[in-house]
């Protein structure tokens, strides 16, 4: 009886385990599609508005939702203050401050780190053009995220159960 209760809870632990997994992988898509929505955002308020980069970060800033939400307010304040930090290094140091439990992979964080250096330095139309290479390069991580996505998930489901049986047979 002891053996039984045992085995059902590694099994149940390890089921759980793989259910969370799955979990991780369908909110970083969630967190890719966020910001891609942010990102357009901010292309419209460029182009649009014609609000530079500080006005921008503060006007989407207040509607999104957090870890974004104070990415974006504290870059729009840095910028505000006019400290002399080039806009490079504040974007850089907003995502590894405010992004760095936000769910996206570090290569998206790296790819997303490399847009400040070409967004700050340059005229509207070429932070149009920079803003729209980088969504399109975001569209396709998402292609191929969401492409996989559903044998991923089914395959941690799988794992979780198919461990936790196994455990059980070593420990039995």
């Amino acid at each position: 009886m002891l053996k039984l209760a045992g085995s059902l809870l590694i099994i149940g632990t390890t089921t759980l385990w793989g259910m969370a997994a799955a979990e991780r992988l369908r909110e970083q898509y969630e967190q890719m599609r966020l910001l891609q929505s942010l990102l357009y955002a901010l292309r419209s308020e460029i182009l649009y508005a014609r609000s530079y980069l500080e006005e921008a970060f503060a006007k989407i800033g207040e509607s999104a939702p957090e870890p974004y939400r104070g990415w974006l307010l504290g870059m729009s304040e840095i910028m505000r203050q006019k400290s002399g930090v080039p806009f490079c290094q504040i974007w850089s140091g907003g995502i590894q401050e405010f992004l760095r439990e936000s769910g996206l992979e570090q290569e998206e964080k790296d790819k997303l780190s490399e847009i400040g250096k070409r967004l700050g330095n340059a005229d509207m139309e070429a932070q149009i053009r920079s803003l729209d290479l980088y969504l399109e390069e975001l569209k396709k991580s998402m292609e191929e995220k969401r492409e996989g996505m559903k044998t991923r998930i089914r395959l941690c489901h799988c794992l979780g159960v198919m461990s936790g049986i196994f455990l059980t047979i070593l420990l039995v």
